[in-house]
């Protein structure tokens, strides 16, 4: 018998009453229909007459729809500072953003805890990552750990900020630019942060990377931009991701051409410029939802949000949490996170686990210079962190108040189940 049937047996024999045996994990009813969840991008009519219009032009090239340009005009509008360009993603913005700042120095300053689409333009560009802890209550790089690894070999500080979290570290962007090193954000999930989010101010940066990708705010596809005040990095982005054309659709071979050729793509161009003129509106919703939904959850023991969910200039690109596994009696390390997320998943909330291993371990080009335990922050963090993935418009109060009864009803049943002597519930 394998060991989800010993569980279930065991499960049978205990009063149909309790708590633990109403959890949809053991055969109970789910909180939340599939139904009433609408997944983000959340596709519109209007998003389809995007696409068609498109199709119609039947121009489909970067350089010769006025869509891209039209896009990037609207986006420096809405962010209030910066001029735009937009390339094929996120990861390529990152990518040219360090190949303009590559002849700085050698190293790039970065958090252990990031995507390795983020941190895998370090070494395509011929520099060497420099990992750094985080600082547990934002999720974010440290930024006295940050500053201490800053020197006159480092080209650049990539900040990466994740969820939606405005990543300031005001001390460490001040120590880099006391030293010439380039600032680099990375606001692929929190797009807020490229308008003015502190005291009136904008991000001291000197480039930021914003991805279009569908899981994202502006929902479009393959699509990404960089955002600068330099001329001279946006005249580098026109020469490496067009490599064969220019911006007025003729053709051109330059020598200084390096073939990257990470032009943007149209359709998704469309879309995207379309969801700018709502995208103030759905960052209120997902904000609006994020507080209610915390203050549902907030006396729930050993559960906490990775930042404030109050902060009314982040993104909530999803909600993200993280329990502590002594608080619920449980031990130390993934376990006990991932059966927490098993239950959620089974009463219909869409949760997931999304990065499990500090980032250098995804990079086989990295990956024995650096020991996990050097980082404990990003470890806590990756052992006990999980999201929840849909709170965009039109999802409203009534889906969050699905979400709080279904956790209510998993934390109601915990003590009884850790009481069985599921410390560590590997068998699930």
């Amino acid at each position: 018998m394998n060991k989800r049937a010993n569980i279930d047996t065991d499960a049978s024999q205990a009063n149909s009453a309790s708590p633990e045996m109403k959890l949809a994990f053991f055969g109970g009813n789910p909180v939340l229909p599939p139904e009433r969840i609408t997944a983000w991008p959340a596709a519109q009519k209007k998003h389809l007459d995007a696409l068609r219009g498109v199709v119609e032009s039947g121009k489909y090239h970067r350089v010769n729809h006025p869509i891209v340009t039209e896009l990037e005009q609207n986006l420096s509008m809405w962010t209030g500072k910066w001029m735009v360009r937009a390339v094929g993603s996120g990861t390529a913005a990152i990518h040219v953003a360090l190949d303009y700042f590559k002849n700085c120095g050698d190293r790039v300053v970065t958090a252990a805890l990031n995507w390795p689409g983020a941190v895998g333009p370090i070494a395509i560009c011929g520099l060497r990552p420099v990992f750094v802890d985080v600082d547990i209550d934002l999720a974010g790089i440290d930024q006295k750990a940050a500053a201490d690894k800053l020197a006159p070999n480092v080209a650049a500080l990539l900040i990466t900020h994740l969820f939606g979290n405005n990543i300031l570290v005001p001390d460490a962007r001040s120590s880099a630019r006391g030293q010439g090193v380039a600032l680099i954000d990375d606001v692929c999930q929190t797009i807020a942060a490229a308008k003015a989010i502190f005291n009136g101010a904008h991000l001291e940066s000197d480039a930021l990377a914003l991805s279009g990708n569908g899981a994202k705010h502006l929902g479009a596809g393959e699509l990404g931009f960089i955002l600068t005040e330099n001329r001279n990095l946006i005249e580098h982005v026109d020469r490496v991701s067009l490599a064969s054309s220019a911006r007025d659709g003729e053709r051109i071979f330059s020598p200084c051409a390096q073939g990257y050729n990470y032009r943007p793509n149209v359709f998704s161009s469309s879309i995207a410029n379309m969801r700018i003129t709502n995208l103030d509106a759905q960052l209120e919703k997902r904000r609006s939802n994020g507080q209610l939904l915390w203050s549902m959850l907030r006396e729930l023991p050993g559960l906490l949000p990775l930042f404030n969910p109050s902060d009314q200039h982040q993104s909530m690109l999803n909600f993200p949490l993280r329990i502590e596994p002594n608080s619920l009696g449980f031990d130390s390390g993934p376990a006990g996170r991932d059966f927490v997320v098993k239950l959620l998943k089974a009463e219909g909330v869409p949760v997931w686990v999304w990065l499990r291993k500090p980032v250098f371990e995804y990079l086989p080009n990295v990956q024995d210079s650096w020991r996990a335990a050097d980082f404990p922050n990003t470890m806590k963090l990756l052992d006990t962190m999980f999201y929840i993935s849909e709170i965009a418009p039109p999802n409203d109060a009534d889906v969050m108040e699905l979400y709080a009864a279904a956790f209510h009803k998993v934390w109601k049943a915990l003590p009884r189940l850790v009481g069985k002597g599921m410390r560590q519930p590997s068998s699930f």
